[in-house]
């Protein structure tokens, strides 16, 4: 979390360019949406018999059990055409490349609805039980959540891509989450593809769908030593306390 914000800062400041990032995760971990109330609908005592450790994203939504998924960040300069964007265009815009990338998989996606429909389980404080826009839906099933916060000079945006769910483990930290309809429309490359695909083929295939769609190339890279610094920072000031993990 604390090298999203940093790359995204970076961005911002002219020190890197506009970075698209795919990373996994060590351990099953909740994240919190930034504006929200922990514990969300978070059953934090089940968290702890179970390992589960908690984080707060810089970005908004709501709480996101991160298991089994690949995640996605992409910080850009709010400079030309992205400022002017408003927050439902830049989702969309920025789900183009996925659902191409997707697309390259066999996978055919589209974005949900605006709005909230009704009887969505807005008590779970469960990103994937709102199939609303940023969702990424496959035959209306939610495959990709997604959040997005702007700084004064640039957006950062990172969602969860889901390889494989656990409808079980999820029931077991949101204690709200269905129990009769457990999958609850969500969906996984694993069930769409019938296994999950190889890592190094999914991000190939997500970073041509970005080459598609915006014609610029994806150059590897690491992260600069400002980038670095920042990140360090960011998890002393934040990331690694408690008081910002839990601090609404």
């Amino acid at each position: 979390m604390a090298v999203d914000e940093a790359v995204a800062r970076a961005a911002g400041e002219g020190q890197a360019p506009a970075t698209l990032r795919f990373y996994t995760w060590s351990a099953p971990t909740i994240s919190f949406g930034y504006l929200q109330r922990a514990p969300g609908g978070v059953d934090l005592g089940a968290c702890r018999r179970e390992g589960i450790p908690l984080v707060r994203r810089i970005t908004g939504g709501r709480a996101v059990l991160h298991a089994d998924e690949l995640t996605y960040s992409v910080a850009v300069p709010l400079c030309g055409p992205w400022r002017t964007l408003s927050v439902p265009a830049g989702f969309t815009l920025i789900a183009r490349p996925l659902i191409a990338g997707l697309r390259r998989l066999g996978v055919e996606a589209s974005t949900g609805e605006a709005g909230l429909p009704p009887g969505t389980g807005r008590e779970t404080g469960a990103c994937f039980l709102l199939p609303r826009m940023p969702a990424i839906l496959v035959k209306g099933r939610k495959l990709i959540g997604s959040a997005q916060r702007r700084f004064h000079r640039s957006l950062l945006q990172h969602g969860s891509i889901l390889l494989d769910f656990d409808p079980h483990l999820h029931q077991v930290v949101f204690p709200a989450w269905p129990r009769i309809d457990s999958t609850a429309g969500v969906t996984s490359l694993r069930a769409l593809l019938g296994a999950s695909p190889v890592m190094e083929r999914l991000v190939s295939a997500l970073t041509a769908g970005w080459r598609e769609v915006f014609g610029a190339p994806c150059i590897p890279g690491e992260l600069i030593p400002a980038e670095r610094g920042a990140a360090e920072d960011l998890v002393r000031a934040r990331y690694g306390s408690a008081a910002w993990t839990f601090q609404r």
